[in-house]
């Protein structure tokens, strides 16, 4: 039926659950005969492996695929995770709590890293081990399983090889196994694809390119012992030659005829370069397909913003890795245990977080900048929000109440007290105006340096703008201002002396 005449038709609702373009009876024209088993799309792993993984396990051997695989797996895990219950409802914060402590229990972290693995292979199968704790509530412990012992059909259905049964397997129902698959660009392939498929070919070039690089060492590191015989020598004498030119790799003296004499031949060129350049270029193929780039290793570090832009790359390359796992986590054990205890709950979502935390020093800064230039300021409950804890108003001394003194030296006699803070006030209140003179001209250096620094690219940049921008920072608002306050300053001083002078006479 046409679009057009399906809107035409009386009974515009779709088909519930009809499935058109199934994999599982033989409809899928990309793949060949469908057996009880599906076979893997990878090509590297059908045709190389013969579908076995352990072609896979060979690749993760490399100790480049293993440092940067493992550097991914520990970013990921290293992320704190969190439970976040599906509404405010009784119920759903029951469940949340419960599903807190059993991910709490069963090491989420250990799992999560096990789990993992189905990153690189393509898929990942964990076993669910049911049990019912004290209060009465289902939970489970999680045993993640060798991928190599599962299959699946033609419909997606995971299926367990035994030595008794390898044609067809044992069928693994949901509540039992949790299982997903990634790196495959449509639904039709439960194997999914690994990293493993783009690093097999990195990988055996690495392997290859390090055998002939030994194999040159072997022939160009030392000489070659060249023994010659004459056309008589009988095959006994040239045995015996050639094994004195063996004995030259491990005796200390040999002995020969004299008409048998022995060279060696030193090595006519010297190719290493072209092996180191193929070891290191492969290496750097295996960097940028596990971590999206060739940073932790052959960054070109001091650049400005290097080192941010290959967090963010790694960043956002475990965040998916998280995305995939958490999201196959909630929907298959979050969800059957949830079921399982709570009736009417909602499944709550455990995830891993990702944004920082913001430094309390700067964000104190911050509000301390915003307060002096807008003249508002946090509201306390915003303030326990930002900076934790429980806050009171500090007590602020009046008039009617002074501070009480803390020294003796401070506490003078009556007739001089009024002079005295009359003589402390002055140098304060000329310190207090010279700030606020000198304020709008720091300010305007401060803001245009600012401007400098978040337009520049580099630290030459910034240097070099900034030698451009210093003549150009008007002296003139900052002179006046200071040569106000040393004569202000300098009256002061005069007016001191002279009070001093009559309170001598005074007493």
């Amino acid at each position: 039926m046409a679009i057009k005449d399906w809107f035409k038709s009386k009974n515009k609702k779709p088909e519930v659950n009809r499935e058109i373009a199934t994999t599982g009876d033989g409809q899928d024209i990309t793949k060949g005969y469908v057996n009880a088993l599906a076979q893997p799309e990878d090509g590297v792993l059908r045709l190389r492996g013969g579908g076995d993984l352990s072609i896979y396990e060979q690749v993760l051997s490399d100790e480049e695929v293993k440092r940067t695989f493992t550097q991914r797996q520990d970013a990921l895990i290293a992320k704190e995770w969190i439970v976040e219950p599906a509404s405010e409802e009784p119920q759903d914060i029951a469940a949340a709590d419960f599903i807190r402590d059993w991910v709490n229990s069963i090491g989420f972290d250990r799992v999560t890293k096990l789990m993992h693995f189905g990153v690189f292979y393509g898929y990942a199968v964990a076993e669910l081990i049911y049990r019912i704790n004290e209060e009465g509530k289902y939970i489970a412990d999680i045993k993640v399983r060798n991928r190599r012992r599962f299959r699946f059909t033609p419909k997606g259905e995971l299926r367990l090889l035994t030595r008794d049964n390898q044609t067809e397997g044992i069928e693994c129902p949901a509540p039992y196994f949790w299982t997903f698959c990634t790196g495959s660009d449509h639904d039709d392939e439960p194997y999914g694809i690994g990293l493993a498929h783009w690093l097999y070919w990195s990988s055996l070039f690495k392997r290859n390119g390090v055998k002939f690089w030994l194999i040159f060492l072997e022939k160009f590191g030392m000489p070659t012992a060249l023994g010659r015989y004459s056309k008589n020598a009988s095959p006994t004498d040239q045995d015996k030659l050639l094994e004195a030119i063996y004995s030259i790799q491990s005796d200390s003296g040999i002995i020969v005829p004299a008409d048998m004499p022995i060279e060696l031949l030193s090595a006519g060129r010297s190719g290493t370069a072209d092996y180191k350049a193929l070891f290191d270029t492969m290496n750097e193929s295996i960097q940028r397909i596990v971590l999206g780039q060739t940073s932790s290793s052959g960054g070109t570090p001091g650049r400005l913003g290097n080192d941010e832009l290959q967090e963010k790359v790694l960043e956002s390359i475990i965040k998916a890795d998280s995305d995939v796992i958490c999201e196959s986590f909630n929907q298959g054990p979050v969800t059957w245990l949830t079921q399982m205890n709570f009736a009417t709950a909602k499944p709550p979502r455990v995830y891993r977080i990702f944004e920082e935390m913001e430094d309390l020093t700067d964000k104190a800064k911050r509000d301390q900048i915003v307060f002096e230039t807008t003249g508002y300021r946090p509201t306390l409950a915003q303030i326990e929000a930002n900076y934790g804890g429980e806050w009171e108003k500090a007590e602020v001394e009046s008039d009617n109440h002074p501070a009480p003194e803390k020294t003796s030296k401070a506490k003078k006699t009556a007739d001089f007290a009024e002079h005295q803070h009359h003589h402390s006030d002055i140098p304060a209140q000329m310190t207090d105006l010279l700030g606020e003179n000198l304020q709008p001209v720091v300010s305007d250096w401060i803001k245009q340096v600012r401007e400098l620094v978040n337009n520049a690219t580099s630290l030459e940049q910034v240097r070099d703008e900034l030698l451009t921008l210093m003549p150009e920072m008007s002296l003139e608002q900052y002179t006046n201002a200071l040569a106000i306050a040393l004569g202000a300053a300098h009256l002061a001083g005069q007016n001191a002396v002279i009070d001093e002078v009559k309170d001598e006479h005074r007493v």
